[in-house]
């Protein structure tokens, strides 16, 4: 018998972009290709890394800037910006599950169907960038820059596709690791670019000019992985059978996963969304903008610890053969975190929370994303279920804030939030528990 697991890639992977290999069995989530290129351990962070270049560059500075000069500097301005990124943030709760279900259903004999979406993503996206750096008004401005989240999120979708589907489960856990740091790296990175340039426009050309460099040499440099289902001649019925949406019963473990990592990020941004209020009010350093200073050397902090321990912590989970135990316990750690600025309402206290804090996350980020590659329901729809899994993670981002905002404008105190972060990601902590299918 022929094997159909080539030397450098893995089972049913095409050795030349789209090229069409039979399998011999359905690759199962949990257990991955056998091996994979050298050269993925390369691209694919860059590839993540000049996606997060734009959330640092253009979510963090570059709307910021814009909405500033449209609107001439105005106190309106942090209210127009929050309604620019709601509106952005609302489409990529859509975009991403839908066009990570077109990604799964997409067959292309050019490249195969995730580097063609990279590729096509990443042009799209850059012209819609562009079409935003060039908005002429604030409205204008929050509709391009959600019609943007388009293209972005079908990029990032078929990237985030990659990890289960070309990546080795002995593996996972470095890889994941190496995504967080890629997040923190690229968001650095999108940041400097657009601190750096005077100008809107050119910071808005540099920032796409990464991606789509670095989305192109990944497109036609890796090789994709070809669905079973796509080759094996199986029947509508069959088909339909496959892409059926997962339920809580056909799939607990997915929906437990999606649980634990909403409690997570909910927990996590409740608190962190009023940092600098908390810096200011709270722990009192001072004015909002001598806050904003202290808030900078604080979560350098905090990046460093998650940097460090994201890569740490996947490369322990990988070593262990453990996932679930990792994911438990960095759900825990973030307790503490919070439990510090509960009962050490100082300047010293922040920084030690912070590093805890960056620490918990930077091992939850790299053993979670292992963790969910583990556990999605069908390898065929793999684009789709991570996209769904992410509104699990972009979700929180928008909700906790908010409420976070709305329960201190209420009671005038600052102390709920850390109970209430503490109470979300001990349950976060709890749901791992349910996970049966994954060590």
């Amino acid at each position: 018998m022929t094997s159909n697991t080539h030397p450098e890639t893995g089972p049913f992977e095409a050795t030349v972009p789209g090229a069409a290999v039979s399998p011999d069995a359905l690759l199962e989530p949990s257990e991955g290709p056998q091996r994979m290129s050298r050269w993925l351990w390369v691209i694919y962070p860059l590839a993540l890394i000049s996606v997060n270049v734009v959330w640092g560059g253009v979510l963090q500075v570059m709307l910021g800037r814009q909405v500033a000069e449209l609107l001439g500097e105005t106190t309106a301005a942090a209210g127009v910006l929050g309604l620019v990124i709601s509106a952005g943030a609302i489409s990529s709760l859509v975009a991403q599950p839908l066009l990570g279900l077109l990604s799964d259903k997409t067959s292309s004999r050019f490249l195969g169907r995730r580097n063609i979406w990279i590729l096509g993503s990443a042009i799209a996206a850059t012209i819609a960038l562009l079409v935003t750096a060039s908005s002429p008004s604030p409205v204008v401005l929050a509709i391009t820059w959600a019609i943007a989240m388009w293209p972005l999120s079908g990029l990032q979708a078929a990237l985030t596709a990659v990890l289960p589907e070309r990546v080795p489960v002995r593996n996972r856990g470095t890889m994941s690791g190496l995504v967080g740091a890629s997040s923190i790296l690229g968001a650095f990175g999108g940041i400097a670019i657009a601190g750096l340039t005077t100008s809107l426009f050119v910071g808005y050309i540099g920032i796409a000019a990464v991606m789509l460099v670095f989305g192109t040499i990944f497109a036609f440099t890796t090789k994709d992985y070809v669905p079973p289902l796509a080759v094996s001649g199986a029947s509508k019925a069959e088909r339909r059978a496959a892409s059926r949406f997962p339920s809580f019963r056909s799939a607990p473990d997915f929906w437990w996963t999606f649980v634990g990592r909403f409690l997570i990020v909910f927990g996590y941004n409740f608190m962190s969304g009023m940092q600098l209020y908390i810096l200011a009010d709270y722990i009192g350093v001072g004015t909002v903008t001598e806050a904003a200073a202290v808030l900078v050397a604080v979560q350098g902090v905090s990046t460093l610890a998650l940097l460090v321990f994201s890569i740490v912590g996947g490369w322990l989970s990988d070593r262990f053969g453990r996932v679930r135990v990792f994911v438990a316990l960095s759900s825990l750690l973030f307790a503490p975190g919070a439990l510090v600025y509960l009962l050490a309402p100082t300047l010293t206290g922040a920084f030690v929370a912070s590093g805890i804090l960056g620490v918990a996350f930077g091992v939850y980020l790299a053993v979670d994303q292992a963790l969910i590659t583990r556990v999605l329901p069908n390898m065929n729809n793999s684009a789709r279920d991570l996209g769904v899994m992410n509104v699990a993670n972009a979700g929180p981002q928008v909700i906790a804030p908010a409420l976070a905002g709305a329960l201190v404008a209420a009671t005038g105190l600052y102390q709920p939030l850390f109970i209430v972060t503490i109470v979300a990601v001990i349950l976060g902590a709890i749901s791992v528990r349910f996970i049966k299918g994954v060590r």
